[in-house]
């Protein structure tokens, strides 16, 4: 692979992997970027290129630090939820207690 197609290819990676929210599909796009990055002894980058590779690495952390903590939103949210829909699923059925015990 030439150092031209090697640099395109990266920075394909890069901006599909800083479009995308799914860890999972991120995941994936990063293992390939990775191999790709052990090719780049083989092609001597000069120093520009190095500055930008890294430059996109500093992205794609803070990109995927955002995403933990969104999830990690999520899960204190679900986490809140759940505990709102046990009290109700407690309370109706007291409720349909209390009901079922006045009628008789």
């Amino acid at each position: 692979m030439s150092k031209k197609e090697l640099l395109d290819k990266i920075i394909e990676l890069d901006t599909r992997i800083l479009s995308l929210l799914d860890p999972l599909e991120i995941s994936k796009l990063i293992l390939e970027r990775e191999d790709l990055l052990k090719l780049i002894p083989e092609v001597k980058l000069g120093f520009e290129e190095a500055y930008e590779i890294s430059e996109n690495n500093d992205k794609i952390m803070l990109h995927l630090r955002k995403i933990e903590e969104d999830l990690k939103r999520r899960l204190r949210d679900i986490k809140a939820y759940s505990s709102i829909y046990s009290s109700y699923y407690i309370s109706s059925y007291k409720l349909k207690d209390n009901l079922v015990s006045e009628e008789i």
